[in-house]
């Protein structure tokens, strides 16, 4: 059997198993690449030369959990995010495109020079709000070499996992990974705080995609209206954001009007602008903690 034979039949049965052949041909390239150590043009360049020995047996067992709807993520332990990749087990959620949305307007606040650090001399600090598998602390620690950072996450296997993330990326040493629910019992204030809470509702669970319903429950739910992180994460940014401090949280499909009435009722804190992905759905909310005042980075 040559290779091409191979990949041909793992995408076949990718495909009976429920999974779109633009995407189940994805898979294929990818776990046979992971597996050889090849890049895609070694990989087309052998297509008629005999199956490499050391294809199997890893090949076919990953096959065989992507047939049950496994995240691919899962499967090979990485996901790429901000051009770097990231670690990922079960015990985080798979880091998102979407999701970067976030990085970009914590970069855009820092780098518009309309911030100062808040009682520390070496940068802006900023604080990452349920940060799983790190995605978003370690990339714009990777950024911005002058942020001191603090993330939390109530699972202490997330944050095994951020820190392993951390250290891949060479930022371990200025992020402090912290066991906290949203930023309980954090001292200091923050110019900016993170956040990709929870949001979807608890009573959605049986209409979600099979892949996503491998990731973890704490990740992902948010009580009956999906909203209860969300208050959470705002009620958090009244009490550790600097004044003139910035939020930058993502919310889900159809929870703007619902985000922007939580904002409202709490005085002190406004929303800037929401920004849409890219199929026009909005996602990402920046809210400031008035008052503002002109601040330039320290």
């Amino acid at each position: 059997m040559t290779l091409h034979e191979r990949l041909a039949d793992a995408r076949a049965r990718l495909v009976a198993s429920g999974i779109r052949p633009a995407e189940a041909a994805l898979d294929v390239d990818l776990y046979a690449r992971r597996i050889l150590g090849w890049d895609r043009a070694r990989l087309l360049a052998a297509q008629h030369e005999p199956v490499p020995l050391q294809l199997e047996p890893r090949f076919s067992e990953w096959i065989a959990r992507r047939e049950r709807r496994e995240p691919s993520a899962y499967i090979t332990g990485v996901r790429e995010f901000w051009g770097l990749a990231f670690m990922v087990t079960p015990a985080v959620l798979i880091p998102r495109p979407e999701t970067e949305f976030i990085v970009e307007e914590v970069l855009g606040l820092l780098r518009a020079g309309g911030l100062k650090a808040s009682g520390c001399h070496d940068g802006p600090r900023v604080a990452d709000i349920g940060t799983g598998s790190g995605c978003v602390a370690v990339a714009i620690a990777h950024e911005c070499r002058a942020c001191r950072l603090v993330a939390t996450d109530i699972s202490t296997e997330a944050l095994a996992v951020a820190r392993a993330n951390a250290a891949r990326h060479g930022v371990a040493d200025r992020i402090g990974f912290v066991a906290a629910r949203y930023l309980d019992g954090i001292a200091g204030r923050f110019d900016v705080i993170a956040a990709n809470p929870p949001y979807v509702r608890d009573g959605d669970k049986p209409v979600l995609a099979a892949d996503v319903r491998y990731e973890p429950d704490v990740a992902l739910f948010g009580g009956a209206e999906g909203l209860r992180d969300i208050a959470g994460v705002l009620d958090a940014a009244l009490g550790g954001l600097d004044s003139g401090g910035w939020l930058v949280m993502e919310f889900g499909y159809g929870q703007q009007e619902h985000v922007e009435a939580l904002v409202a009722a709490r005085p002190g804190l406004e929303i800037a602008r929401v920004r849409e992905d890219l199929q026009g759905i909005p996602r990402t909310a920046i809210i400031r903690r008035g008052p503002q005042r002109a601040r330039a980075l320290g």
